[in-house]
C-alpha cells in the first residue's frame, strides 16, 4: 500500500513541476521583445535623433516645409517642434529608402520576421496591419504598415 501512495505522490509532484515550467515558459515568451539596436532604426542614412544640421548637410533643403513637417522627394521628416534641432520622425512610402538591414516598401511582410524577429506590437487595422519594433534601449521604434502582405509604409520615430 505504501508503494502506491509513493507513486501517486511522485506523479503529483511531477505534474506540478511540469505545470510550473509551462507557465514560466508562457510568461517569458509574453514579455520578450525584438532586440533591435538603436542604430538599426533608420531609413537610408536618416535616423530619428539625428540633428537637423546633419539632415540638411546630407539631404539639403526640403521641397516643402509646413511647420515641423518637412517633405523631401522620397520621404518626410518631422522635426522636434520644441527645439527645431532634432529629427523626431522619418517616414517613407517609397521603395527608394531602405532600413539598415535592407527592408523597403514593396517587399513582402515575411521579411519582417526573418529580419527583426517577432514584432513587439501588432495592430490589425481596417485596411491592413501595423508591425512595431522597439529599440533595445526603448528610445526609438520602427513601424511597418502592411496591406495584402506587402509593406506600404515605414516610419521610424523617437519615443517620448
Amino acid at each position: 500500500m505504501r508503494g502506491i501512495f509513493s507513486k501517486i505522490l511522485e506523479v503529483d509532484i511531477l505534474k506540478k513541476f511540469l505545470t510550473l515550467m509551462c507557465g514560466a515558459t508562457f510568461f517569458l515568451s509574453s514579455v520578450s521583445f525584438a532586440a533591435i539596436a538603436p542604430n538599426k532604426i533608420a531609413l537610408g542614412n536618416i535616423a530619428p535623433g539625428m540633428s537637423v544640421k546633419d539632415l540638411l548637410a546630407m539631404c539639403g533643403e526640403p521641397n516643402y516645409k509646413h511647420g515641423d513637417d518637412w517633405v523631401y522627394n522620397n520621404f518626410t521628416v518631422e522635426i522636434d517642434d520644441n527645439t527645431y534641432d532634432v529629427v523626431e520622425k522619418v517616414v517613407t512610402k517609397n521603395s527608394g529608402l531602405a532600413t539598415p538591414d535592407g527592408v523597403t516598401v514593396g517587399q513582402s511582410a515575411d521579411v519582417l520576421n526573418s529580419t527583426f524577429g517577432k514584432a513587439d506590437d501588432v495592430d490589425v487595422e481596417k485596411h491592413g496591419v501595423e508591425y512595431e519594433y522597439f529599440s533595445t534601449d526603448r528610445t526609438k521604434k520602427i513601424k511597418f504598415n502592411v496591406v495584402d502582405n506587402v509593406i506600404t509604409k515605414i516610419s521610424c520615430k523617437l519615443i517620448d
